[in-house]
């Protein structure tokens, strides 16, 4: 088993389940990230996304492994807190400049786990922000079920769900596909070895079949990622040879998303 299975899983997948999905009004709009399982690449991917489709990266997550503290913006360095600013007054915030190197942020909190608003609220605010910015929000979510990751997710015009191919992340794949089942998803099969084992491929055909979730094109496993220290996502910096097979999957990634729905 090879990772071309993965791309013919797309494609079996997409003729299992074609029934269009017209996505909603937005102009620009709402791409979220999500997965009910850390450590799959979520936070990662949106980053990445941020840089390939010059948006506003929009942090929802509250602990310190999200995209927040990668980007470089430190909390407790900072008097205010424009996340929980904006959902107080409902003003939009103004996103912190990346200087052109970055993704423009709008940074989390840890205090936005116990400020949360409801779902709804959620939904109707990032709208509203892209909206007043006339920019697109890439929104990292904090993994699994909360207000403001239903609220995310309610808001996008796709959801991004990186999956990994082990058997913890396919369960908690499927508890996200079980418990949202009409949100239109996208499954990134993400940290893709040499050899996928084929139970993994065929329990993603499966889940993906039976919930209705379109295939996205793959990402293989880089194990030097982890290790990465750099602030600047790795699609924005300069390529290189070890960085290129990446960034390559990854703007691949990014063309699905512009195309969903469409």
């Amino acid at each position: 088993m090879t990772s071309e299975a993965l791309v013919a899983l797309a494609a079996n997948v997409a003729a299992a389940t074609s029934q269009p999905y017209v996505p909603p009004v937005q102009d620009p709009d709402v791409v979220a990230v999500a997965g009910f399982k850390g450590g799959v690449g979520k936070s990662r991917t949106a980053r990445e996304l941020a840089a390939l489709l010059k948006a506003v990266l929009t942090d929802l997550e509250w602990d310190w492994g999200g995209v927040t503290r990668g980007w470089g913006y430190l909390e407790e360095e900072r008097v205010k807190a424009p996340l929980l600013e904006a959902f107080r007054t409902g003003k939009t915030p103004k996103p912190l400049s990346g200087q052109g190197r970055k993704p423009d942020l709008i940074p989390g909190h840890t205090d936005f786990e116990r400020n949360q608003p409801k779902a709804d609220i959620v939904a109707e605010s990032l709208t509203q922000w892209a909206r007043d910015l006339k920019r697109r929000l890439v929104v990292d979510t904090h993994p699994g079920g909360s207000e403001s990751t239903y609220g995310a997710m309610a808001a996008a015009r796709v959801t991004v769900v990186p999956a990994v191919l082990g058997d913890d992340e396919l369960r908690a794949l499927e508890g996200l596909l079980r418990t949202l089942p009409d949100y239109p998803l996208l499954l990134i099969p993400y940290k893709v070895g040499r050899s996928p084992a084929a139970w993994a491929v065929r329990e993603l055909e499966r889940l993906a079949t039976k919930y209705k979730a379109d295939v996205g094109p793959p990402v293989s496993n880089y194990q030097w990622i982890p290790n990465r220290r750099v602030r600047v996502p790795i699609c924005a910096s300069a390529p290189s040879a070890r960085t290129t097979p990446f960034i390559e999957e990854m703007m691949v990634v990014a063309e699905a998303v512009e195309s969903y729905g469409r």
